[in-house]
């Protein structure tokens, strides 16, 4: 499973690119670290959240 280390090597990864991470996202992704969702949960709320569900 990723950890909290892994998320922020990603989120700084993306940082690096110029890219930018939503507050609503880190704090999904910290969920998923602990455990308390799901790979499969993580995409849902991330894809409700741009507005992409159902595609």
């Amino acid at each position: 499973m990723i950890g909290s280390k892994d998320i922020a090597l990603a989120v700084h990864s993306m940082q690096m690119e110029g890219g930018a991470v939503s507050v609503a996202f880190t704090d999904d992704a910290r969920d998923y670290a602990r455990g308390l969702i799901d790979p499969a949960e993580l995409v849902t709320r991330t894809r409700r959240c741009y507005g992409l569900e159902g595609l």
